[in-house]
């Protein structure tokens, strides 16, 4: 390794060697009777002493050049693991400046198959994974006297979770009293000539006992245009599998099939014997009509793609144009039964962002048997709620997941239920979890990284030759404006206010299918009422216990959980690394903020046209050219016609460039005020700016199985992991400078897409 040869006093200077040179001296002083021996042994001698002292002096010169930036070598535990973490994910053999992915990741492609269990693995996934461990000690702890109430509440839930005899000892009752509530027969009807339903009710209901959008997708946000206000906003609904799959029956042949499959077996148990073939052809073949009258995610991303903001009572004369199929007003008293508001149909407002989906849905209704809505309506409940009961309809949906994705194992009972107590009691972990595995100094550190990327994108914004002065004065004061969330909210530290925001909630021992009710009930609940109430501009959109970082739009607020503030994303004990990893995900959450979605909303987070339209023909150039990049990913060991979907990813594709060259800027910065950057063990053969890169692409290493790399291409709107590291440093002259990639080679192509 280069950094022994760089130190004077090895490798060039052997044991043998020193030996030698003692002989030749000794030899010397010892001969000196015979002239001509003392002659040679004195002209020996002054040899060997100059070529050790040339050897000398070129191994000081060669640690002088080689070392330049390298004062000292890190010999943390921090930097010591980092190390050998960098050096076992790399694959040496591969050419940079041809497949960095494969370069920085093939090592640990080849090292880390996927679980049994799992459809994919990557970084984010075993970060996961610690984090589901360290909940699990929280969880299976006995409780103190001195125990905040929500976090016993989180422990008693998890127990109840983990109780499988009294899951199953109720059998199938919890689900015919939920089809009963909602107002469904306990078995699924069969004959066509059933009483007609109103569907409008039976959603509402849905949604407000279950939480379950059926049909339509309602929910309480701020109000796109004016933020300080909350408003229902409503969109369409998905009919239970990706309507993707539904619109191209030949691509996902194999997906439907084993669809059909489990909705069959499903039916079976729910006793429609011989006849549970033929519903679920009529259920997929409704979902199909639901899937076709949808928006796509492409018509969706679009800037054409209008909000409506209009009362209840207006969006009644919107839908019922073609057919009156759907009662709002009975919709709206079942959402929002024994809640603290009372909808005024012709004064409250409702934003709807698919008014076309819900203009034709009353015209699906009106020409479709009311038995075979009443058998979809009934099937929507009924596949919700079944699997929180017995095991043997867990181990149905299982079967489907071993056919379409890969899995080969059942997800163990704890992580299921580690994952459920965080996703009801996530704050409460979060005030035990920050105690024992993290520090408010690593909070500090991580928030001056954040506020360094910050003053380097706004540099950036400074020097954009296609914005326009008043376009670039509104980007740099929405950048000022981000709000910055790191680690775990203050308020979490504070007993009283932690009691607080669970005032309400409770665990009925035992009893998890009641419980999971009464939470649902509380949350949707809480949810609804905050309708009348001033939005909270300061809340965080997830728990600390999340690994994952996060964009608000209407918000402006960037967010970084302690979850994902870990190896290998932070506290890798080189700032190179750390600002390549974490960094580049900072800039991302950042760049968000003005990608083709986020570029729409202004600093409070209202949607505005604040862009000159000469900068925003300049802009939409610029994206195009991404969108064309990213949309040349072929995936052949999928089969045909599978590439990346340009358009549809473009957003996250502009904050990887983006954020990755904001990072970079940065770390420069950083490198200013302190040049004396330390060196790795076993990697000073890599400057510190091939670490930044290298830390920005092992963040991504990753496997994944086929079913799952369809899904991610067809409903994600991230490209895959490989795609996300060759595309953003194929633009990225920074990298190609550093690792000194010859011109034209894949990684350094001569154009570049840039943007940001």
């Amino acid at each position: 390794m280069r950094y022994k040869v760089n130190d004077p006093e090895s490798s060039d200077r052997t044991p043998d060697a020193i030996k030698t040179s003692a002989e030749v001296t000794w030899h010397y002083n010892e001969k000196s009777s015979n002239t001509k021996e003392t002659k040679l042994v004195i002209v020996v001698g002054l040899l060997a002493v100059s070529v050790i002292a040339l050897v000398a002096t070129l191994t000081i010169q060669m640690a002088v050049f080689r070392k330049e930036e390298y004062k000292e070598m890190c010999q943390s535990e921090e930097c010591i693991n980092t190390a050998a973490r960098v050096l076992d994910a790399m694959n040496k053999s591969v050419d940079p400046c041809q497949d960095f992915y494969k370069f920085a990741c093939g090592g640990w492609i080849d090292k880390h198959p996927i679980p049994q269990s799992q459809a994919a693995w990557d970084q984010l996934s075993l970060l996961r994974e610690e984090l589901l461990q360290k909940l699990r000690i929280l969880l299976e702890e006995p409780d103190k006297d001195d125990d905040l109430r929500p976090v016993k509440l989180a422990r008693n839930l998890y127990r109840t979770c983990m109780d499988t005899a009294s899951v199953e000892s109720l059998g199938l009752k919890p689900i015919f009293e939920i089809l009963n509530r909602i107002g469904l027969p306990s078995k699924i009807p069969v004959d066509n000539d059933v009483v007609t339903l109103d569907i409008a009710e039976l959603s509402g209901k849905a949604q407000r006992i279950l939480g379950l959008n059926m049909l339509v997708n309602f929910y309480i946000s701020e109000d796109v245009r004016n933020t300080s206000v909350n408003r229902m906003m409503m969109e369409q609904a998905s009919p239970g599998i990706s309507e993707r799959y539904l619109l191209d029956h030949l691509r996902f042949e194999s997906e439907l099939t084993e669809y059909k499959k489990y909705v069959i077996s499903m039916l079976e148990m729910a006793g429609a014997g011989e006849k549970s073939s033929d519903l679920a052809n009529e259920i997929l073949e409704f979902s199909t009509q639901i899937a076709k009258i949808m928006s796509t995610p492409e018509e969706r991303r679009s800037a054409n793609h209008f909000f409506h903001d209009v009362t209840i009572n207006e969006l009644q004369q919107l839908t019922d144009l073609h057919a009156q199929k759907w009662n709002w007003t009975n919709y709206m008293n079942s959402v929002f039964n024994q809640t603290n508001v009372t909808i005024e149909t012709n004064v409250d407002r409702v934003i709807v962002m698919d008014l076309h989906y819900l203009q034709k849905l009353p015209q699906l209704l009106a020409v479709t048997p009311p038995g075979t809505i009443a058998r979809f309506v009934w099937w929507s409940v009924y596949s919700t709620v079944a699997p929180l009961t017995l095991q043997k309809f867990r181990d149905l949906g299982f079967q489907f997941s071993q056919k379409v994705f890969g899995l080969k194992e059942k997800t163990p009972r704890w992580k299921g239920c580690t994952g459920n107590v965080n996703s009801n009691f996530g704050m409460a972990l979060s005030y035990v979890y920050v105690q024992k595995h993290f520090n408010d100094q690593a909070r500090e550190k991580a928030l001056e990284m954040l506020l360094d990327i910050k003053a380097a994108f706004d540099s950036m914004v400074t020097e954009l030759d296609w914005m326009d002065t008043s376009t670039r004065k509104m980007a740099h004061k929405k950048l000022h404006s981000m709000r910055p969330f790191v680690a775990f909210p203050e308020w979490i530290k504070t007993p009283e206010k932690l009691n607080k925001f669970y005032d309400g909630v409770d665990v009925i021992p035992g009893k998890l299918f009641q419980t999971f009710l009464k939470l649902t009930d509380t949350g949707v609940k809480k949810s609804l009422n905050s309708l009348r109430e001033k939005p909270d501009k300061d809340r965080w959109i997830s728990t600390s216990t999340t690994v994952n970082a996060f964009y608000s739009a209407i918000l402006n607020s960037v967010t970084f959980p302690a979850g994902i503030l870990h190896p290998p994303f932070y506290g890798s004990g080189i700032e190179s690394i750390n600002y390549g990893a974490i960094g580049a995900i900072m800039g991302h959450e950042l760049t968000h903020g003005f990608d083709d979605q986020g570029r729409r909303y202004d600093e409070n987070g209202n949607l505005k046209q604040w862009w000159s339209e000469e900068t925003l023909r300049h802009y939409h150039e610029k994206v195009e050219c991404i969108i064309k990049q990213y949309s040349n990913y072929h995936l052949p060991e999928l089969g045909t016609n599978f590439t990346v979907n340009g358009f549809n990813t473009q957003g996250e594709n502009i904050a990887d460039n983006g954020g990755i060259r904001e990072a970079y800027r940065a770390y420069q910065r950083l490198k200013d005020r302190s040049p004396n950057q330390q060196a790795l063990p076993g990697l000073v053969d890599y400057s510190h700016d091939q670490l930044f890169f290298l830390g920005f692409a092992q963040t991504w290493c990753g496997n994944y199985t086929h079913g799952a790399l369809k899904s991610k291409l067809v409903e994600g709107v991230h490209a895959p992991n490989h795609f996300r590291v060759i595309g953003t440093l194929s633009n990225n002259a920074d990298f190609a400078k550093a690792w000194k990639c010859p011109a034209e080679s894949a990684m350094n192509p001569s154009h570049k897409c840039i943007l940001w």
